[in-house]
Parts: structure tokens; C-alpha cells; sequence
């Protein structure tokens, strides 16, 4: 989302500079980018020293778009320290689950987030539920901005038909804790057996699914892809009956648009903030028990009548994440930072 807010303000002749710490080149070749990254992954060199030579390069900014920490603290050091005039937009994209812990650390960190508040014009986050938590946590207005759905599903003219899908389960993230990839393995040990010729495919990377990429090595009813592209995901969506959401953490993982963009119902599990998408056994299903995220997924793949039915229903939502609605929200955060 910052490199496609990156694009937009370039093509609006914005004269920008995007720095970040680590950067995948692999994870965004099918992404278009129509600026210079500043990565900081090859230097060798500390993250604090990185802070500092950060702070300093964008002292002349007017504007400092940052998103998770700690480039927060890059941005108010360059206020402090090198007397930068920009107005900064701290854009949070996760819900700090560090601030639940009582470490000395945390609490270190806490204490500096608050300060640094004093120095930050404007909070915003990508989703309602972020928006009450970070009020809550800073006793701050923070302000939404959704993320916006990429071309090639905003503009997907398909049409699946149910009745000629084979029985295939779809899930896609960077698989790292409380990701809670282990219920998408329960899901299928659970339904197996139930439904005929069950398939899994399973994308992307990450420490947690290395585990089941051994246990499963032989079985060919479980397909590990790897990195995919847009198309090959939208392949995937197309011909998948249900995608499978087992996340505990995220504040919006937008894979759930992107799936019911493509017709495909989505069954997620325990996510607060998905209740603002999914209205439950309408356009998707939403639960917090593990019994019944196993009945929602036999459900969409043993009837073809409620399949298509969810399916007309889902395929609605990627309108309200449109790149007009996006700019629309961008123009009033902007306005309300110039008052």
C-alpha cells in the first residue's frame, strides 16, 4: 500500500523519496514502481544509525508519510534534530500486539510513542477497528484510510461457475506468527475425509509454514506454490470453491477483498476488523470458533446452491475499495492537515 500511495503521489508530479529498511524484490515484481527505493537492507550498518541517516535525508520534506515503526521515530528526529518543517501522517497498518506485554522494552517504547505524539500532525489506519484501538491505546483522533484493491481485481470481469469447480481449498499470506496457518491444515485433516477429492493449495512463504511443507512433502492433494503472481492468484481465486482466512492479528488483510472480488466466499476466523466486510452467511462467513470455521468450510463445498449464492453477494465489496474512494479519503486527510 505505501508503493502504491508512492505512485499516486509521483504521478500527481509530487517530487518524491521512498527509504524503508528491507526490501524483497521478488515479493513486488509484478508491481509496478515508478520511483528510486532507498533500501537500508545492504548496509551494514545499525538500525539505530539507519534512523539518524534517515532523519537527516528528509529534513527538507514537506510532507513525511510513515508507516510502522520505527520509522515514526526517523520522522520526529528529523523534526527535532534537523528542524524539519514537515507535517508528518503516521499511517498504522497493524495493531501493536507488543502493547499487551509488561516487558521493561515495551514499556520503553510505549513511553517514547507517547511522547512523540506531540510531534505528529495526524494518525491515520486502514480500518475501523485499528481506528478505536489506536484511540484507545494513544488517547489521539485517528483518522481511516482504507486500502485500495489493485487494478486487476477492480476490474475482473469473470464469472465462476460453481457447479464445475473441483474441491479446492485457497489461502495466501507471508506466513509468520499468529498467522494461525495451523487451522487451514486442521481444516482439511477435518474434512478430508468428508469431501470427495479435497485439494489445498497454499501460497507464499514464512517460517511458520516450513513445518508442513515437510509433514505434506508427499502428499499430492496439497499444493505449496510459492511466489505467484497477480494472475496466477487470480487463477487460483477462480478456481478455488472457498479461501480460508486463519489470521489472529492482522487490523485488515486485504487477500479477503481480492478473494470476494473474484466471486470466491471467504471463511475467516477471529478477526474484529473483518466484520467491517463480511456480513456473516451473507457475503462470507466470520467466526471465532474453531467447530464452526470447520462447518462453514464443509458448507460452501458440499452445497453449490449456497456457493453461488455467497458468491453473488461477496463480489460486491471491491467497489467500496476503489481507487476513487481511495482518493476521495486521501483529499480529506490532506484538507484536514492543511486547515
Amino acid at each position: 500500500m505505501m508503493i502504491y500511495l508512492s505512485n499516486l503521489l509521483k504521478s500527481k508530479k509530487n517530487n518524491l523519496n521512498f527509504y524503508c529498511f528491507s526490501y524483497e524484490k521478488q515479493a513486488f515484481e509484478d508491481i509496478e514502481i515508478n520511483f528510486k527505493i532507498n533500501s537500508f537492507s545492504s548496509w551494514k550498518i545499525s538500525k539505530i544509525i539507519s534512523l539518524f541517516l534517515i532523519a537527516y535525508k528528509i529534513r527538507k520534506s514537506d510532507y513525511i508519510i510513515v508507516w510502522n515503526s520505527p520509522m515514526h521515530f526517523a520522522s520526529v528526529i528529523s523534526k527535532v534534530l534537523f528542524f524539519s518543517r514537515a507535517k508528518i501522517i503516521w499511517w498504522n497498518h497493524h495493531y501493536p500486539w507488543f502493547y499487551n506485554k509488561d516487558t521493561k522494552i515495551i514499556k520503553l517504547k510505549r513511553f517514547f510513542e507517547k511522547l512523540i505524539l506531540k510531534k505528529i500532525d495526524i494518525i491515520i489506519s486502514n480500518s475501523k477497528y485499528l481506528k478505536s484501538e489506536l484511540e484507545n491505546i494513544f488517547e489521539w483522533q485517528v483518522l481511516v484510510l482504507n486500502p485500495v484493491l489493485d487494478k486487476e481485481f477492480l476490474l475482473y470481469k469473470g464469472k465462476r461457475e460453481v457447479d464445475k469447480l473441483d474441491n479446492i481449498i485457497f489461502s495466501y499470506s507471508r506466513w509468520v506468527k499468529w498467522k494461525n496457518i495451523s487451522l487451514i491444515f486442521e481444516t482439511y485433516e477435518n474434512l478430508k475425509d468428508k469431501i470427495n477429492n479435497l485439494k489445498l493449495i497454499i501460497w507464499w512463504s514464512g517460517e511458520e509454514l516450513k513445518p508442513f511443507l515437510k509433514k505434506y512433502k508427499s502428499n499430492k492433494n496439497i499444493i505449496f506454490l510459492g511466489i505467484i503472481n497477480k494472475k496466477q492468484i487470480i487463477d487460483n481465486l477462480e478456481k478455488s470453491k472457498v479461501f480460508l482466512f486463519p489470521s489472529i492479528i492482522d487490523s485488515f488483510w486485504i487477500v479477503i477483498v481480492e478473494s470476494m472480488s473474484i466471486w470466491t466466499p471467504v471463511i475467516s476466523f477471529s478477526a474484529p476488523w473483518a466484520k467491517e466486510i463480511i456480513s456473516n452467511k451473507q457475503n462470507s462467513f466470520i467466526t471465532n470458533n474453531k467447530k464452526d470455521f470447520f462447518s462453514y468450510t464443509y458448507n460452501i463445498l458440499k452445497s453449490n446452491s449456497l456457493n453461488e449464492k455467497i458468491s453473488n453477494c461477496a463480489k460486491n465489496i471491491s467497489l467500496e475499495y476503489s481507487i476513487k474512494n481511495f482518493e476521495k479519503s486521501l483529499d480529506k486527510i490532506f484538507l484536514k492537515l492543511n486547515k
